[in-house]
C-alpha cells in the first residue's frame, strides 16, 4: 500500500466520522494533502543521491542494467540516483577478514579434525564489477558463502595426505599449504586478492584424544617404572662404586706402603754407595797426601844431599870426605855396609857399635 492510499483512507475516515459541517472536512483534506507531499518531497530529496564511504566502491543499476562500465566504478563521494528506479551495489575494497565457521576433515589414518580458519582478502578496482555482477548475486554478500566451500575443500585436501599423530609436528607446514591451496583457489576463481589465511584451531575427536591419553599414561608408567629400575641401577652402582672405593683405597695404600719401604731402601743404597764413595775419595786423597809427603820428602833430601855436595865439587871429592871422617871415628871393628862397585872407590857407612847402641 503507498503512501497516497493511506492518506486518503485516512481523510475518508475523518470525513465519516466527523459533523455534517463541510467547510471543516475541507480545511482537514487539505492540511492532510499538504503533509503528504512534504513527506513525499522528503523521501524523494534522500533517496535520490547516495553515499559511497572510504573503503567502499559502488555501481548502480537501472531496470536490471548496469550503468557504470567494467573499468569505471563509482568512487568514495557523494552519488546521484533516480528514486525507486535506481539500485546502489556497494562492495567492500578494504581488507576484510572472513572467519570459517569450525568443520570436519579426515586424515590419511581416518582421524576426524575438527578445524577453524579465518581467511583475510581485499578486492581490486579491476575485479568490483567481476565480484558484484559475475559472481552470485550482486554485491559481496555471495562471495563469502562462495568463498567458504572452497577453502573446507582445499584444507579437507591438504589434511587427507597427513597422519594425526603427525599433525601437530608438522603445524606449520599444513598451514602454509593450506594457505596456498586456498588462496590460489578464490583468486582464480573469483577474483578476490588473497592475503593471509590463519588455522585457529585443530581439534582432534575425542575418541582420538582418550587413546592419547591412555597412551600417555601408559608411557608415564612406564617412564615410571624404568625410572625406579634406573634408581636401583643406580644404588647398585653407588654401593659397588663405595666398595672398589675401599678397595682401590686399600690397594693405594698398600701401594703407598710398598713405594715407601722401596723409597727408604734405595736412600739406604744411595746413602751407603755416598758413603762408600766417601771413604775411597777419602782414602784416594790420603794416598796423594802420603805420597805428595814422599815426593816433597825425596826433594827435601835431595836438596840436603845438594846442599852437602856442593861445597866439595863433586860426589868423589864428598866420598873421599866421608871416608876420612869415618877413618877418624873408626874404633877397629869392620863397618857393618859397605857399598861400591868393586873398582871405584866404596861407600862405607859406619854403624853404631853394640856398646854405644845400648
Amino acid at each position: 500500500m503507498s503512501i497516497q492510499s493511506a492518506l486518503r483512507d485516512f481523510i475518508d475516515n475523518q470525513q465519516a466520522s466527523s459533523s455534517p459541517g463541510r467547510p471543516r472536512s475541507k480545511l482537514t483534506r487539505r492540511i492532510v494533502l499538504a503533509a503528504a507531499g512534504c513527506l513525499a518531497v522528503y523521501v524523494a530529496a534522500h533517496s535520490g543521491f547516495f553515499i559511497v564511504q572510504p573503503t567502499e566502491l559502488a555501481n548502480v543499476r537501472r531496470f536490471g542494467s548496469v550503468l557504470y562500465p567494467r573499468s569505471q566504478p563509482l568512487q568514495p563521494g557523494f552519488h546521484l540516483k533516480i528514486p525507486v528506479i535506481d539500485t546502489v551495489d556497494r562492495v567492500q575494497v578494504s581488507l576484510q577478514t572472513l572467519p570459517i565457521p569450525a568443520f570436519d576433515v579426515l586424515t590419511i589414518d581416518n582421524q576426524k579434525v575438527t578445524i577453524e580458519e579465518n581467511f583475510n582478502y581485499t578486492i581490486s578496482n579491476d575485479q568490483v564489477y567481476h565480484v558484484m555482477y559475475e559472481v552470485g548475486r550482486p554485491g559481496n554478500i555471495d562471495i563469502e558463502s562462495q568463498v567458504i566451500p572452497v577453502a573446507h575443500d582445499r584444507t579437507a585436501r591438504v589434511f587427507a595426505s597427513q597422519n594425526m599423530v603427525t599433525v601437530n609436528a608438522n603445524r606449520e607446514a599444513i598451514q602454509h599449504q593450506v594457505e596456498k591451496e586456498v588462496s590460489t583457489a578464490v583468486e582464480n576463481l573469483f577474483g578476490i586478492t588473497p592475503h593471509s589465511l590463519q588455522i585457529t584451531a585443530i581439534k582432534p575427536s575425542a575418541n582420538f584424544m582418550a587413546s592419547i591419553d591412555q597412551a600417555t599414561m601408559a608411557k608415564n608408567a612406564a617412564i615410571a617404572a624404568e625410572n625406579q629400575l634406573r634408581t636401583k641401577q643406580f644404588e647398585a652402582q653407588q654401593v659397588a662404586a663405595t666398595a672398589k672405593g675401599q678397595a682401590d683405597a686399600a690397594i693405594e695404600q698398600a701401594r703407598g706402603q710398598a713405594e715407601s719401604i722401596k723409597l727408604n731402601a734405595e736412600a739406604n743404597r744411595q746413602a751407603t754407595i755416598e758413603q762408600a764413595r766417601g771413604q775411597a775419595e777419602a782414602t784416594t786423597l790420603n794416598a796423594q797426601a802420603s805420597k805428595a809427603r814422599l815426593v816433597l820428602e825425596g826433594e827435601g833430601l835431595k836438596t840436603n844431599l845438594e846442599n852437602q855436595l856442593s861445597p866439595f865439587g863433586t860426589p868423589d871429592k864428598y866420598i873421599q870426605y866421608l871416608s876420612a871422617k869415618a877413618m877418624l871415628n873408626w874404633n877397629g871393628q869392620q863397618p857393618q855396609i859397605v857399598a861400591g862397585s868393586g873398582t871405584g872407590t866404596s861407600l862405607v857407612v859406619p854403624l853404631p857399635a853394640a856398646s854405644a847402641q845400648k
